[in-house]
C-alpha cells in the first residue's frame, strides 16, 4: 500500500519527482555496491594483517569509499525525507501552519544547496582550470592544489574522490527541489 501511495505522490508531483525517484533508485544500488566494497576492503585488510603483510592503502581507500557511500545515502535520505528531525514544534502546529513550516524547511534546504554549489564552484574553479595551460600553472597562480594533491597511500589524486561533492550537490538539489514541488502541489510530505 505504501508503494501505491508513493506512486500517487510521484504522479502528482510531475517530472521533477519522477526524475528524483529514478535517481534515488540508482543511488540505492550505488550505495549498496559501495558498502559491499567497504566490507571487502576491510576483510582484505584483516586477512593481509593476519598474514603479516598488511596493505597500507586498503585503510585509506576504505575511508574514501565509505565517504562516497555516506554522501549517496545522505542524498537518498533527502529524497525520502528520512533524516533525523525534531518534530515537537511541527506536531503541535495546526495543519496550515505545519505545511507552511515544512515548505520553509524544504526551501531552506535548497538555500543550503545553493550555498554549497557556490562553495564547490569556487573550490573546483572549472573556469580557472580550463584557462590555465597546465594544472601546475593553475595551482601556482590560485594556490588551489585540489587537482594536484595526492592521496597518502593510494597514489591517486584526491580530486577523484572529492568528485562526490559535486555529485551530492546535484543529486541533493534535485531531491530537495522535487520534495518542495511535491509539497507545494499539496502532495504528501508530512515527514
Amino acid at each position: 500500500m505504501s508503494s501505491v501511495l508513493s506512486e500517487e505522490r510521484v504522479e502528482r508531483a510531475g517530472v521533477l519527482a519522477r526524475v528524483s525517484a529514478r535517481l534515488a533508485a540508482v543511488e540505492w544500488y550505488c550505495a549498496g555496491l559501495l558498502l559491499c566494497v567497504v566490507f571487502l576492503l576491510l576483510l582484505l585488510n584483516v586477512v593481509t594483517r593476519s598474514l603479516g603483510s598488511p596493505l597500507i592503502w586498503v585503510d585509506e581507500l576504505a575511508i574514501y569509499v565509505m565517504i562516497w557511500a555516506a554522501l549517496i545515502g545522505a542524498s537518498i535520505g533527502i529524497r525520502n525525507r528520512d533524516h533525523i528531525a525534531m518534530t515537537l514544534l511541527t506536531d503541535m502546529l495546526p495543519v496550515g501552519s505545519r505545511r507552511a513550516l515544512l515548505i520553509g524547511v524544504d526551501a531552506a534546504l535548497l538555500v543550503f544547496f545553493a550555498i554549497l554549489g557556490v562553495i564547490l564552484w569556487n573550490w573546483f574553479d572549472p573556469v580557472g582550470v580550463l584557462a590555465a595551460e597546465t594544472l601546475a600553472e593553475f595551482s601556482q597562480k590560485s594556490f588551489n592544489f585540489i587537482y594536484e594533491e595526492p592521496t597518502t597511500t593510494i597514489a591517486m589524486r584526491k580530486v577523484w574522490f572529492w568528485l562526490i561533492l559535486p555529485a551530492f550537490f546535484l543529486s541533493g538539489t534535485l531531491h530537495a527541489a522535487a520534495n518542495l514541488a511535491t509539497r507545494l502541489r499539496g502532495g504528501e510530505g508530512e515527514r
